[in-house]
């Protein structure tokens, strides 16, 4: 006989399986594009990463202070309503240039919030690519202390 607290332990159990991909994969950039996570300037990555370097502005939005009080810890959020199928996060304060490379299928939602480290004052850009052509944005960031050693 099925009691209520087995009846709903199973029935949890299922729809949990039932919400899980069929299949996830992912892409290990750091092997596949190793020249990518050498690259010193930002155009060099995004072409590494991406076969070229040329954008188009907008379709991304990106949040990030204007000031960073601590470079150590850098608060970077971005969203888009594009259908991407890869995503890449790139700066220009720090020796290397990548900070961050995803790949996306067609039913997630591509609202992402981290935190990255900038020794410097400098610039943030996030790529998106839909349908073979870019889409980029960039914002400046004033790191005022500490930079990647807070």
């Amino acid at each position: 006989m099925l009691n209520r607290r087995n009846f709903l332990g199973l029935g949890l159990g299922v729809l949990a399986a039932a919400t899980v991909p069929a299949q996830l994969s992912a892409e290990d950039f750091r092997k596949s594009k190793p020249k990518a996570w050498t690259a010193t300037k930002v155009d060099e990555a995004i072409k590494e990463i991406f076969g070229t370097s040329t954008t188009t502005e907008g379709g991304i939005n990106l949040k990030a202070p204007e000031i960073a009080e601590n470079g150590a810890v850098v608060p970077v959020s971005f969203d888009t309503e594009l259908k991407a199928s890869k995503i890449a996060v790139f700066q220009d304060a720090n020796p290397e240039s990548a900070v961050a490379v995803f790949t996306v299928n067609d039913n997630m939602v591509l609202d992402y919030a981290f935190r990255i480290k900038m020794a410097k004052t400098g610039k943030v850009t996030v790529v998106a690519e839909v349908g073979g052509k870019l889409h980029s944005v960039t914002k400046e960031i004033k790191v005022t202390m500490g930079g990647c050693g807070g």
